[in-house]
This record gives C-alpha cells, structure tokens and sequence, in this order.
C-alpha cells in the first residue's frame, strides 16, 4: 500500500482534518514529517492511503481546511 503524507502547520489544524476525515469514512493517522522531507517547516502530518488521497483533499478544501505539500512515503 503506497501512503502520502498531507502536511499541515499545526497539531490543532492536524487534528480538525483528522476528525474530518474520519467522519466521512477515511482512515489518517497524524505523524510527525522529517524536517527533511518538509522545506516550507510543516511539523505535523496525516498520513494516509495514497488512493483516498484525491477524496480526502476534496473534503478539505470544501470545509476550508488548509494543508501545505503532499509527501511521498
């Protein structure tokens, strides 16, 4: 199973699209990023199935949820 990483600014902003998510029946788990692998400084992180990742990002923008890059895992 390929994951993505979907970074956010904050825990809090982490775990609004957390609950989101879950709600509408998709499973993300909050992770911590590498610094690495975060330039824009994202220190927290869902991941989750790269094949949900389109859907999740649609329930995001329509509940104006922001998140920065989407990471390869």
């Amino acid at each position: 199973m390929e994951t993505r990483i979907l970074t956010m600014t904050s825990q809090t902003i982490a775990m609004k699209a957390k609950r989101l998510l879950e709600k509408n029946g998709i499973y993300a788990r909050i992770v911590r990023p590498s610094p690495k692998l975060t330039p824009k400084g994202c220190s927290f992180g869902l991941q989750m199935d790269a094949a949900i990742l389109s859907i999740a990002l649609k329930y995001l923008e329509q509940n104006s949820i922001p998140y920065g890059e989407i990471i390869l895992v």
